[in-house]
């Protein structure tokens, strides 16, 4: 089950079959489309992880992915440097 916070939520699921001939069931990718986000700057601080702010913004741990794809140009999540700026968008969920 794809759970309401995944970023996964509105791409279909499908039957594939793996290399050793098992029927799977997967993700049917969707390339991100454009589109137009309300956002809020935020400057990162030592103290932050991912899970915390992502519960601050959207009262889920687990949907820091909604702030991350929004920022292409952070590459590494598990530690930002303190000052880094991110846009925090609203109503992607």
């Amino acid at each position: 089950m794809i759970s309401r916070t995944s970023r996964y939520q509105t791409n279909a699921l499908a039957t594939f079959v793996d290399r050793h001939g098992n029927a799977q069931i997967g993700i049917v990718y969707q390339p991100p489309t454009a589109q137009r986000l309300t956002v809020r700057d935020y400057r990162w601080r030592d103290s932050d992880r991912v899970d915390t702010v992502a519960y601050r913004y959207y009262q889920a741990e687990d949907a820091w992915w909604m702030y991350a794809r929004a920022n292409p140009q952070i590459l590494d999540w598990t530690r930002p440097s303190a000052g880094t700026a991110v846009m925090i968008p609203s109503g992607m969920a």
